[in-house]
């Protein structure tokens, strides 16, 4: 910890891009967005034993060996009381996969939710102009979705 103390916010942001830098390099993520997102998508690949789509892919990022669409999302427990997911620009997929990472990055589980729960449980925000979904204790509990554990993941 005290290394990161002495740095001054400029090193920090430098340190930042070149840890970026080299995950790239090294294929943890494919594109120059939120680190998260593109390991996420390397998650749920992996667990259904296909390659992610290419990063401009519309609609979904992972499609599984029997043709099923899945827009994977992120989410990081950055506090207890987080959990909405980045917005749904279209429904152009069958299924929605909330890949939750803790605070330290450790992978906790796959949530994975059928179209028809997305749709039951999302809103519409106007400032968004998109729909939004929440990962709320009624989503988990509806029986349409699967929750993925970590045991199951390595």
């Amino acid at each position: 910890m005290t290394f990161f103390k002495k740095k001054s916010d400029g090193q920090m942001v430098a340190l930042y891009g070149e840890v970026l830098g080299e995950l790239h390099r090294r294929g943890i993520v494919r594109s120059g967005n939120n680190p998260i997102a593109d390991m996420a998508e390397t998650v749920v690949a992996d667990y259904f034993g296909v390659e992610p789509e290419p990063p401009n892919q519309k609609s979904y990022d992972v499609k599984t060996k029997d043709g099923k669409r899945i827009q994977v999302k992120a989410l990081r427990r950055t506090k207890s009381t987080r959990r909405s997911l980045s917005a749904l620009r279209t429904l152009g997929f069958d299924y929605v996969a909330v890949v939750i990472f803790e605070l330290d990055m450790e992978l906790v589980e796959i949530v994975l939710i059928p179209l028809a729960a997305v749709k039951a449980h999302m809103g519409w925000s106007k400032t968004w102009k998109s729909h939004r979904l929440s990962v709320t204790k009624k989503l988990l509990d509806d029986p349409r979705v699967r929750r993925i554990p970590v045991s199951e993941l390595v």
